[in-house]
């Protein structure tokens, strides 16, 4: 199940579409999980994701993103429910210093690689459907 809360209803419903095409892409056979994904506004990062248990996640993403930096959010944090679904990364607090070597935690480096794939995907389905959400 997905639930998104706040924003405006196109924001929501592009935010909805993006993440279920993520969830088929990462995850196809894995059918019990919740996400809830709330809209805010987000000083510091683009999104958040937290698991709140087994199978079930938080993502926060910043209200004010738009376009492509909007949809690459969302799979970036759809990477990061996929990991801890499938247990490739416990959430655990990580310290690091620098913003490199954020960048370097492997869960990252996935997150950032898989988020693009996707996007290159979800557009090329919009192509074949011949509409484009934002």
């Amino acid at each position: 199940m997905i639930v998104v809360k706040g924003g405006r209803s196109k924001q929501r419903s592009t935010i909805y579409k993006a993440a279920e095409f993520a969830w088929d892409y990462l995850m196809p056979r894995i059918k019990n999980c919740d996400i809830w994904i709330d809209l805010n506004k987000i000083d510091d990062a683009h999104g958040y994701c937290l698991k709140i248990d087994k199978r079930e996640f938080e993502i926060e993403i910043d209200r004010r993103l738009k376009g492509d930096d909007l949809l690459t959010t969302v799979f970036h944090e759809m990477v990061h429910v996929k990991q801890g679904v499938r247990k490739e990364w416990e959430f655990d607090e990580v310290k690091y210093s620098t913003h490199d070597e954020y960048l370097n935690l492997p869960w990252e480096v996935e997150a950032y690689k898989l988020q693009e794939e996707i996007l290159d995907a979800y557009v090329r389905q919009d192509r074949k459907k011949g509409s484009r959400s934002d």
